[in-house]
């Protein structure tokens, strides 16, 4: 049995969506989230990284040195994904994953020099995927847009 292949971009002769769906906030805010996360995925593909090794990064780049635990936490992660995520990190030479001396069951994560030389280029990266997308929008809508979008979600 011979398998039907899968399109790979939109077909342009597809009806367009449904009114009822298009004027959903929540269909919306998907289709843009999923526009968003293709080209990150994309993006850091090269690099053979995922968004929440991203994540990791470019939070230990900012708050600095932590325990594995504390930054899963800190990104919602479960200890599973951390763990995997944050070994690949290590493995990589990205971030220094070492015992802690207080708590050997316990791992200290520090970003390496080679880990933040990679966390300001996938952001650098990140800001142009983030002009394309907001490309349609002048600079005060996009300011505006931010702002809002800040509000729904510390809102919730």
């Amino acid at each position: 049995m011979t398998r039907k292949r899968l399109p790979t971009a939109p077909d342009p002769s597809a009806p367009a969506r449904p009114a009822a769906v298009t004027s959903t906030v929540g269909f919306l805010m998907r289709e843009a989230a999923s526009r968003f996360r293709v080209r990150v995925e994309r993006m850091l593909f090269e690099f053979h990284l995922r968004p929440q090794q991203l994540l990791m990064l470019i939070t230990l780049r900012d708050e600095g040195p932590m325990s594995q635990l504390a930054l899963g936490q800190r990104l919602g992660m479960d200890r599973t994904t951390t763990m995997q995520s944050a070994q690949a990190l290590a493995d990589a030479g990205y971030i220094d994953r070492q015992d802690d001396p207080d708590d050997r069951r316990v791992y200290r994560l520090t970003l390496t020099s080679q880990g933040r030389r990679l966390a300001a280029t996938l952001e650098g990266r990140l800001k142009k995927i983030d002009q394309e997308l907001l490309a349609p929008l002048s600079a005060e809508d996009r300011a505006r847009f931010l702002a809002q979008l800040h509000a729904i979600v510390d809102c919730h």
